[in-house]
Protein backbone atom coordinates (compact mmCIF):
# COMPACT_ATOMS: atom_id res chain seq x y z
CA UNK A 1 0.00 0.00 0.00
CA UNK A 2 1.48 3.75 -0.92
CA UNK A 3 1.69 6.40 1.30
CA UNK A 4 -0.42 9.22 0.57
CA UNK A 5 2.45 10.98 -0.91
CA UNK A 6 3.64 8.29 -3.07
CA UNK A 7 0.65 8.02 -4.56
CA UNK A 8 0.48 11.83 -5.03
CA UNK A 9 3.76 12.19 -6.49
CA UNK A 10 2.88 9.12 -8.91
CA UNK A 11 -0.37 10.74 -10.14
CA UNK A 12 1.79 13.93 -10.85
CA UNK A 13 4.47 11.71 -12.73
CA UNK A 14 1.77 10.10 -14.99
CA UNK A 15 0.20 13.45 -15.57
CA UNK A 16 3.63 14.79 -16.58
CA UNK A 17 4.57 12.13 -18.72
CA UNK A 18 1.05 11.68 -20.36
CA UNK A 19 0.54 15.79 -21.05
CA UNK A 20 4.11 16.25 -22.24
CA UNK A 21 4.47 18.43 -19.00
CA UNK A 22 6.72 18.82 -15.88
CA UNK A 23 6.32 18.37 -12.18
CA UNK A 24 6.41 21.93 -10.10
CA UNK A 25 8.72 20.93 -7.29
CA UNK A 26 7.21 22.21 -4.51
CA UNK A 27 4.58 23.53 -5.91
CA UNK A 28 2.51 23.38 -2.48
CA UNK A 29 4.78 25.10 -0.42
CA UNK A 30 6.83 27.16 -3.55
CA UNK A 31 6.02 31.13 -4.78
CA UNK A 32 6.96 30.27 -8.74
CA UNK A 33 4.55 27.40 -10.01
CA UNK A 34 1.70 26.69 -7.31
CA UNK A 35 0.03 24.00 -9.17
CA UNK A 36 1.08 20.49 -9.37
CA UNK A 37 2.06 20.20 -13.24
CA UNK A 38 2.28 21.76 -15.91
CA UNK A 39 2.16 21.74 -20.21
CA UNK A 40 2.55 24.23 -22.72
CA UNK A 41 -1.24 24.97 -22.44
CA UNK A 42 -2.68 23.55 -18.87
CA UNK A 43 -1.55 23.77 -15.42
CA UNK A 44 -2.80 20.53 -13.11
CA UNK A 45 -3.80 21.35 -9.57
CA UNK A 46 -4.24 17.33 -8.88
CA UNK A 47 -5.80 15.41 -5.72
CA UNK A 48 -6.06 11.92 -4.99
CA UNK A 49 -7.76 9.31 -2.27
CA UNK A 50 -8.22 6.22 -1.80
CA UNK A 51 -11.44 6.71 -0.25
CA UNK A 52 -14.99 6.55 -2.37
CA UNK A 53 -15.44 10.62 -2.45
CA UNK A 54 -13.61 13.61 -2.55
CA UNK A 55 -15.27 17.23 -1.52
CA UNK A 56 -14.03 19.44 -4.10
CA UNK A 57 -14.49 23.20 -3.20
CA UNK A 58 -14.84 26.13 -5.13
CA UNK A 59 -11.90 27.63 -3.37
CA UNK A 60 -9.68 25.04 -4.47
CA UNK A 61 -11.10 25.40 -7.95
CA UNK A 62 -10.68 29.29 -7.91
CA UNK A 63 -7.04 29.73 -6.81
CA UNK A 64 -5.80 26.58 -9.30
CA UNK A 65 -7.77 28.71 -11.77
CA UNK A 66 -5.59 31.85 -10.57
CA UNK A 67 -2.84 30.16 -10.85
CA UNK A 68 -2.83 28.68 -13.89
CA UNK A 69 -4.30 31.84 -15.69
CA UNK A 70 -0.92 33.74 -13.67
CA UNK A 71 1.01 31.73 -15.27
CA UNK A 72 -0.69 31.86 -18.88
CA UNK A 73 -2.16 28.55 -18.80
CA UNK A 74 -5.62 26.88 -18.77
CA UNK A 75 -6.96 25.07 -15.24
CA UNK A 76 -7.36 21.34 -14.99
CA UNK A 77 -8.41 20.19 -11.61
CA UNK A 78 -7.29 15.89 -11.92
CA UNK A 79 -8.93 13.92 -9.03
CA UNK A 80 -7.46 10.57 -9.02
CA UNK A 81 -10.65 8.51 -7.94
CA UNK A 82 -11.23 4.94 -7.87
CA UNK A 83 -7.96 4.32 -9.57
CA UNK A 84 -8.70 6.65 -12.37
CA UNK A 85 -7.92 10.50 -13.28
CA UNK A 86 -10.88 12.60 -13.41
CA UNK A 87 -10.37 15.88 -14.77
CA UNK A 88 -12.39 18.78 -13.71
CA UNK A 89 -12.18 21.88 -16.50
CA UNK A 90 -14.61 25.05 -16.35
CA UNK A 91 -16.93 25.41 -19.38
CA UNK A 92 -15.26 28.22 -20.77
CA UNK A 93 -11.78 25.63 -21.02
CA UNK A 94 -14.27 22.95 -22.08
CA UNK A 95 -15.50 24.80 -24.89
CA UNK A 96 -12.22 26.07 -26.29
CA UNK A 97 -11.54 22.15 -26.30
CA UNK A 98 -14.47 21.59 -28.71
CA UNK A 99 -13.12 24.13 -30.80
CA UNK A 100 -9.99 22.61 -31.63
Amino acid sequence: MKTPLKRSQSQESKLASHYGGIVNSGSGNGWLHKNDVRSERFSFEAKTTEKKSYSLRIDDLLKAEENALISGREMVFAVELGGRNWMVVSQETFDTLLDT
